[in-house]
């Protein structure tokens, strides 16, 4: 793929802030009554959020933000400041829900709150969406088309921005994500339920992510960073992003840009691959 102003390869910092839907997502039936499980999750915009947002004004970085309607609607005023900060302000449902696990009414639902709570806020409609825990339905890129959205960002079908099939001959526009540059599998941990792969040490996670990054730069891909701010705004991890920010900046030849600037690129320039959805069924037993 052919990158703006002779560059190289595409750079995206992605944020997730999903705030108190998390813990609804840990344990929904005890969230509200766990203090410490709220105050965690809680974390991410009251501070993880602040914090990452006078980290990309120092260094002089515009990202996207993820947001479900209902973090929104508690957290209006940091919401807010990400949007008057410069940032692109994208869908992430409603309240973290997957759609593979909604029936169709259920998904149009969440997108149709999740899109009027953002533009309250903003004045604008979302363009971009990230389907929460990346797991879209079949649905669902035939709803973002309906529903305007330019982009979805949840697969992981290729290194660079493609295109995938919505309804009949429409197409959805895919800005690939992949596991290993989530901040989510290095440092993610829940005591009760078990969840997440244990904490990592953020040297070890530097290594990866700039090796990664590399190897993007080398294929000329599109680097995409998903993070969530109650994760990577702890103080050695802010001090890891910034590190990568550096690496990022450092290197010659990279477009830095949020993901509706590369979608509109691709889109414009008419790149991206198609890439057909193919249904997978297992062959009966003879």
């Amino acid at each position: 793929m052919k990158w703006p102003h002779g560059n190289r390869c595409a750079a995206a910092l992605t944020f997730d802030e999903d705030g108190e839907c998390v813990a609804f997502g840990y344990d929904r039936a005890n969230a509200q009554r766990r203090l410490s499980l709220q105050s965690e999750t809680t974390y991410g915009p009251d501070v993880g959020l602040p914090r990452v947002l006078d980290l990309l004004e120092s260094r002089e970085i515009h990202a996207t933000f993820f947001v479900p309607g209902y973090t929104a609607e508690r957290h209006r005023e940091i919401v807010a400041d990400v949007a008057r900060r410069g940032h692109e302000l994208a869908h992430h449902g409603y309240l973290h829900e997957r759609p593979d696990l909604l029936e169709a009414n259920e998904e149009e639902e969440a997108l149709r709150k999740g899109t009027e709570i953002i533009q309250q806020i903003t004045g604008r409609r979302p363009r971009g969406y990230r389907a929460p825990s990346w797991e879209m339905s079949a649905r669902t890129p035939g709803l973002l088309k309906q529903n305007g959205l330019i982009y979805d960002s949840s697969l992981m079908g290729d290194d660079e921005p493609y295109h995938i099939q919505a309804e009949g001959h429409e197409r959805l526009l895919e800005i690939p994500v992949h596991w290993t540059n989530d901040d989510w599998v290095h440092f993610g941990f829940c005591s009760s339920p078990e969840l997440g792969n244990g904490i990592s040490s953020p040297s070890k996670v530097y290594d990866t992510w700039s090796e990664e990054f590399l190897g993007y730069y080398q294929f000329g891909g599109c680097f995409v960073l998903t993070m969530h701010p109650f994760v990577i705004g702890r103080p050695s991890r802010i001090r890891l992003l910034d590190r990568m920010i550096g690496l990022i900046k450092g290197t010659e030849g990279v477009w830095i840009a949020t993901l509706e600037e590369i979608a509109d690129y691709v889109t414009q320039t008419g790149q991206g691959r198609f890439r057909p959805r193919a249904d997978m069924r297992l062959e009966e037993e003879a």
